[in-house]
């Protein structure tokens, strides 16, 4: 008898999860689960958890599982199933952008404040938001412990477990995963963007896009390293050496995010 498999699909914010989340839920109903989200107001410093039994109803039948929430301990709940990991990454300035751009839209909206410029909002944005997120989300790493991690550590951290993983790849490659582990799964593969918005209105100098490329160097060094690798059987991680990230920056990071918290008062 075949292994049963379940793939985790991790949904990082603005890398066309949406876009992911839909077409599963479409195409295979009970067997599509957007995982619960933790609802702890400290979930962010102890790392997300599950509440979830390993006999709940809901795992039985699930063939994907995705959402904001997902994380790694989720894993438990599937004994003797084989986990199918895949994420979709994207550059920091697009990410900032795409961020940016979906704050403005949500004000036109009446769904939120108005973001102020973006040179100001761009000060209360935490650092690596996209490596952040995943440690902190999918692997559960609570804030204390993300602050043992270097900037080289994180990346180191990242790449070591990306290795293992079913596909990773740029954002613009949903469709490609999307089509990929459909055909696995025996369902329809092609997939309505849920991602398209308007073409951004905001521009950046040079200037302001170095800074962020700088200030963000994990994140660059994933999207540069793994937007092009696609299939794990395909065998193409990255084969040259990573980049010359700091190793002593823990504290630098704890300092960026007490910055980030005082402008994002400051600027509501």
């Amino acid at each position: 008898m075949p292994r049963r498999v379940v793939h985790f699909l991790l949904h990082v914010p603005k890398c066309a999860g949406t876009t992911v989340e839909e077409h599963f839920r479409a195409a295979l109903g009970e067997g599509f689960l957007l995982a619960p989200r933790w609802r702890n107001p400290l979930r962010s410093v102890f790392g997300n958890r599950y509440s979830m039994a390993p006999g709940d109803p809901r795992l039985g039948s699930v063939k994907v599982i995705t959402g904001h929430s997902m994380g790694v301990s989720l894993k438990r709940r599937f004994p003797g199933v084989e986990i199918r990991e895949s994420v979709l990454l994207r550059d920091p300035v697009g990410y900032h952008l795409s961020l940016y751009d979906y704050r403005v839209a949500r004000h036109r909206a009446g769904a939120g404040p108005k973001p102020p410029g973006f040179a100001s909002w761009y000060l209360a944005q935490r650092r690596n938001p996209i490596s952040r997120f995943i440690l902190n989300h999918y692997y559960e790493q609570g804030v204390p412990a993300l602050y043992r991690l270097s900037s080289q550590g994180r990346l180191a951290w990242l790449e070591e477990r990306f290795a293992a993983f079913w596909f990773v790849g740029g954002y613009r490659r949903a469709g490609e995963m999307i089509a990929g582990i459909s055909r696995e799964l025996g369902v329809a593969g092609e997939a309505e963007d849920r991602n398209v918005g308007e073409a951004s209105e905001t521009t950046l100098d040079d200037r302001m896009r170095g800074r962020i490329v700088s200030e963000n160097a994990v994140d660059q060094a994933l999207w540069e390293r793994w937007a092009g690798r696609g299939w794990k059987a395909d065998g193409r991680n990255p084969a040259e050496p990573p980049p010359a990230l700091p190793g002593n920056d823990r504290l630098r990071y704890l300092g960026s995010d007490i910055a980030t918290l005082f402008w994002r008062v400051a600027t509501r």
